[in-house]
């Protein structure tokens, strides 16, 4: 006789959106004040108790962790939009800014996430996979276009893309960084 296996009920919609209140408010705190901004103050902004934000996250980690894979799902559904909706060599660019307004942030972020998890962390291999498809997908269509050298690769740009991002100190402010964009961007270019 073989036992049933309950079903996994789906989480309730209030419960959705105190997570989703939770990830938005953590994000918002730790672009501002760093990844030791108080749990407690993240709950209070949230508008909700410390009990539901350890229910959701039970440590800090966990919660940095949702954040970051926010931050990074944002920008390749952003990234796939410009590719959609500009021209290869204005998408690029626009993907290279995305990338950089969040760098300061992501950057407290992103240690604690390799001290605890490391290197090969799911949500790093998933924004890595994601940001190359994306990325890919720029590339490509600027390669075809006659846009982009055809000697560059997606890892190559992404490779570049992580560079100006932690040279850069950037602050919500791309003007120091975008100098630097257009030199990358005047790079891939086709000459001839």
């Amino acid at each position: 006789m073989t036992k049933a296996t309950p079903a996994v009920r789906a989480p309730r919609a209030d419960a959705v959106r105190n997570r989703d209140k939770l990830v938005a408010t953590a994000r918002a705190l730790f672009a501002e004040g760093g990844v030791d901004t108080p749990l407690e103050r993240v709950a209070a902004e949230a508008g909700v108790g410390i009990g539901t934000l350890y229910r959701n996250f039970p440590s800090r980690q966990s919660l940095i962790e949702a954040v970051y894979r926010s931050q990074s799902e944002e920008i390749v559904a952003n990234g796939r939009q410009f590719g959609e909706t500009m021209a290869p060599d204005d998408a690029m660019v626009a993907v290279f800014d995305e990338y950089l307004r969040t760098a300061a942030s992501k950057r407290g972020m992103k240690e604690v996430i390799l001290a605890e998890l490391g290197a090969d962390a799911p949500v790093f291999v998933d924004s890595r996979e994601n940001s190359r498809a994306m990325i890919e997908t720029i590339l490509v269509a600027g390669q075809q276009q006659g846009l982009f050298r055809d000697d560059v690769t997606a890892d190559q740009v992404f490779r570049l893309i992580g560079g100006l991002s932690m040279t850069c100190q950037v602050n919500g402010d791309l003007a120091d960084s975008r100098p630097l964009v257009r030199v990358v961007i005047d790079g891939l270019r086709r000459t001839g």
